[in-house]
């Protein structure tokens, strides 16, 4: 339980930060990019303390990461 409680506060983070950076794009992206990689550091780490990583489940995680970042970008930019 206490991983996910950090993971929590990683993305509770990350929405905070987005909205007080709400005024520069540049921040908003450095902070998603930030919390893109948190995110999959935390999945590293998680499953390496758990001893069940593989390459399966690193590769999951950039994947969520990145759609995240594709979404996030879109919206900011409102492409």
């Amino acid at each position: 339980m206490p991983h996910y409680i950090s993971l929590i506060f990683i993305f509770i983070a990350g929405i905070i930060g987005f909205y007080v950076f709400s005024y520069d794009t540049n921040f908003q992206i450095g902070v998603a990019f930030a919390l893109a990689s948190a995110y999959v550091s935390w999945g590293i780490i998680h499953h390496t303390i758990h001893k069940d990583i593989c390459l399966a489940i690193v590769i999951e995680y950039i994947t969520v990461a990145i759609l995240g970042m594709v979404i996030t970008l879109s919206l900011v930019y409102r492409i």
